[in-house]
């Protein structure tokens, strides 16, 4: 329920309650892939992809196969080549 609520609240703009939301559905489940990834997503809308890439980086892990893997190698490009100074 909280990872369905977390991607309703996103979905309407509200993305600091859909971190909290995403947060507490990994407190409960912390191998729940599709939340690494709507969480990484949220994360890197509000500017935070230092701490998107953590939760990118589960998301593969759990779930490398996955429709969505293409989308977070390449959101991790993208912070991999932020990161560098």
């Amino acid at each position: 329920a909280r990872a369905n609520l977390g991607c309703v609240l996103a979905e309407s703009g509200q993305l600091k309650l859909a971190v909290a939301a995403f947060q507490g559905a990994l407190a409960q489940f912390a191998d729940y892939a599709d939340v690494h990834f709507h969480l990484a997503r949220a994360l890197d809308e509000l500017g935070e992809a230092n701490h998107a890439i953590e939760h990118w980086q589960r998301f593969l892990e759990l779930s490398p196969a996955s429709p969505w893997a293409e989308e977070a190698q390449s959101r991790l490009g993208q912070s991999a080549s932020m990161l560098k100074f």
